[in-house]
């Protein structure tokens, strides 16, 4: 009798948890009706703000942007294929070379839960279903070895070459800042007749690359036959197929002492004890690949997505392949012109000559510099934005197809 009773209370809690799995399922499908307009929100919730995440990312460029919402852009060209001297190149007409030492992962697509609920950053607000088709994914960041391949054949060059300077992040006054002759070849900015081949570039190679903007990620994209993911494949890549996965290996940042991302160990910006191996970049592939068999999606550098970047996308984007919001929802900023010319391996005159309306798009995964009392933008939900004409030490991208 007594086991019985037992089996018949086990019997009940399985079926009520069941019927509680299912009704949160149903009322999750009701709740994602697409609208045709924003939603609305009540007026006792304010919409969501620019999360730390974003607000950390944001103010290393402060001082030559202006904010703006809702400002309607002229519908958008996407950057021409173009080398140094306008000349018009044409996209790889052989990718052989290019996949040897870019291989891609095929992954199924389906449905997967977005966004998170229990982050304290309001944009990854609320979970919602996402339907995906099938696509492919860069098994690692794109690297110097492939980013130097593209220029080789087409003599790109990128918006810090032509600028003169890009943003780094000084660890002596803590801060972010623009570093004169700092780019993709030059990460730190301390050669300035850094070369396309041999010495530095050669213990680089492996590397992922860095201060290139979105308008650069998006032209390396086209000329490989391939795109930048959006937001959804990114954390659908991410999560590896583990539900609501708070890291891309799991639940925990660590596990018996060992750390499986390249993230800030310490109180940014203080102190970093470097207990993952690495202050700094580390080599593509240095830590275990998630489920899906892919490298690098928590902490080493952010990541450039496709997608315009707005702080409340996730309570109206739709339910199939969402592609992030149009040019009039998306988010901009006003960034000044500042360009320097370079004579005999110097640069010299800066010139300031206006400003531009630049959208703001999405990047994810964190990098080197993130931490935990910062951003920790190595979480698979976590998201942030930068200005699509900027480039920073910290931010690369990788393909989709």
């Amino acid at each position: 009798m007594h086991n019985t009773a037992i089996k018949l209370v086990l019997w009940l809690a399985l079926f009520f948890a069941a019927a509680g799995i299912v009704w949160y399922q149903i009322s999750l499908s009701l709740w994602r009706v697409e609208p045709t307009e924003p939603i609305g929100f009540s007026t006792n919730e304010e919409p969501p703000q620019r999360s730390i995440v974003t607000e950390s990312l944001q103010s290393r460029w402060s001082d030559i942007v202006q904010h703006e919402r809702g400002e309607r852009l002229a519908p958008e060209e996407i950057p021409p294929l173009e080398g140094q001297n306008g000349d018009r190149f044409t996209p790889l007409a052989d990718r052989s070379r290019l996949d040897a030492i870019a291989p891609m992962k095929s992954l199924p697509g389906g449905t997967f839960r977005m966004g998170s609920d229990t982050a304290q950053e309001r944009d990854q607000r609320p979970v919602h279903q996402v339907r995906l088709s099938p696509f492919k994914m860069d098994v690692y960041p794109v690297t110097n070895r492939q980013f130097q391949m593209f220029v080789k054949e087409t003599q790109y060059e990128t918006t810090a070459e032509r600028q003169g300077w890009s943003f780094v992040f000084h660890s002596e006054s803590k801060e972010w800042g623009r570093l004169v002759g700092a780019n993709w070849r030059n990460p730190l900015g301390n050669n300035l007749f850094a070369e396309l081949e041999g010495g530095a570039m050669t213990a680089m190679l492996d590397f992922p690359v860095v201060h290139v903007s979105w308008d650069d990620a998006q032209t390396f994209c086209r000329w490989a036959g391939k795109r930048l993911p959006t937001e959804a494949e990114w954390e659908y890549a991410a999560k590896g197929g583990l539900l609501d996965a708070l890291y891309l290996w799991g639940n925990q940042r660590q596990a018996d002492g060992k750390y499986f991302g390249n993230y800030w160990q310490g109180r940014f910006p203080d102190e970093n004890t470097g207990a993952d191996g690495f202050l700094g970049l580390a080599p593509v592939g240095s830590f275990p690949a998630n489920p899906y068999g892919l490298f690098d999606l928590g902490g080493n550098v952010w990541e450039w997505c496709g997608d315009r970047y707005v702080a409340d996308y996730y309570r109206w984007s739709p339910l199939e392949n969402p592609q992030g919001p149009s040019t009039e929802e998306g988010e901009t900023v006003t960034v000044a012109r500042l360009t320097l010319r370079r004579e005999a391996g110097q640069y010299v005159d800066e010139t300031l000559g206006g400003a531009d309306t630049v959208a703001l798009r999405a990047i994810r995964g964190g990098s080197f510099l993130s931490a935990e009392n910062t951003d920790a933008g190595y979480r698979t939900t976590a998201r942030g934005s930068q200005p699509q004409s900027l480039s920073f030490q910290d931010v690369g991208f990788r393909c989709a197809e």
